[in-house]
């Protein structure tokens, strides 16, 4: 049971794109091959040759269209990384980047995912998610599970949402249960960046880097740049750029412009990977 096909997507890094903080329910197995749920499907990926292979249990629903809409298929890159090297701290490094795509999450399941993300690092981001699936979400095979709807999220208490290791967490994601219905998310859908972004905050649990995390891989909007510690350390180590989030979202707005999100994972990616490493390829334009 279950289905195979392939995808070409080009350009595509699996390692950057899944591996990056972007989502947290992808995983690399031993053998390269990079495994995870997505909706109502487990799926295992694998590049050969510049194609996309994926298996798909139980294969179910549209899972090639599924899979299309989460890896941004209609991203023109090669456009976006054209303007971006416009810029000159990105150009001199994007070239080992280019197969990095941002990915598309279903609305709810970034707003939940987010706002358990906030003061953790993703390894305890990735076990808080896989404990609320594991105990509300639907089995798909194995041990793997569906991330929760909001109504089944919303059988929770706090006190058994606190149990599962969300600390704090749990109380926001209780109340953001109640706060969140299908008409809400189909009004947010409808909104532009900005206005999508100042909703989103009067949400429980959500934030600056929230609003802009969920703006830009939950609703699509390619103008928000997150800004994190990482994010604020590489803003003043490329840029010379310091100051309050408001004062950095603004520099990102008009130094990337409508492809922000997209420059933000360059970025993020140097500083997680490369910089901390000692093999930066982003060096200041100053």
């Amino acid at each position: 049971m279950g289905a195979k096909f392939e995808l070409c997507i080009r350009p595509l890094d699996l390692g950057q794109t899944l591996g990056c903080g972007q989502t947290f329910r992808w995983s690399q197995r031993p053998n390269g091959t990079w495994s995870g749920p997505l909706l109502d499907n487990c799926l295992v990926l694998t590049m050969k040759g510049g194609t996309l292979h994926a298996k798909a249990v139980p294969g179910n629903r549209d899972v090639k269209n599924d899979l299309r809409i989460h890896l941004r298929a209609q991203d023109d890159v090669s456009k976006i990384q054209k303007v971006l090297a416009e810029d000159k701290v990105i150009a001199k490094g994007l070239r080992s980047m280019r197969g990095l795509r941002i990915v598309k999450i279903d609305e709810w399941e970034a707003l939940a995912s987010f706002v358990l993300a906030t003061y953790a690092n993703i390894p305890r981001i990735v076990k808080m998610i896989n404990a609320i699936s594991r105990e509300y979400g639907r089995e798909i095979v194995g041990d793997v599970f569906s991330f929760p709807t909001r109504a089944e999220l919303s059988e929770a208490s706090v006190h058994n949402l606190a149990k599962l290791g969300l600390g704090y967490r749990a109380k926001y994601l209780h109340e953001l249960c109640r706060a969140v219905d299908e008409d809400e998310l189909r009004h947010l859908k409808k909104l532009g960046y900005e206005e999508l972004r100042e909703e989103l905050k009067e949400l429980p649990g959500v934030g600056d880097k929230v609003a802009d995390c969920v703006s830009l891989f939950g609703f699509g909007k390619l103008e928000a740049f997150p800004i994190d510690v990482w994010m604020e350390r590489a803003l003043s180590r490329l840029y010379g750029q310091k100051g309050s989030y408001a004062k950095l979202r603004e520099f990102a707005a008009s130094s990337f412009g409508p492809y922000a999100g997209y420059a933000q994972e360059y970025i993020y990616l140097n500083e997680r990977a490369y910089a901390s490493a000692g093999a930066c390829r982003f060096t200041s334009g100053r």
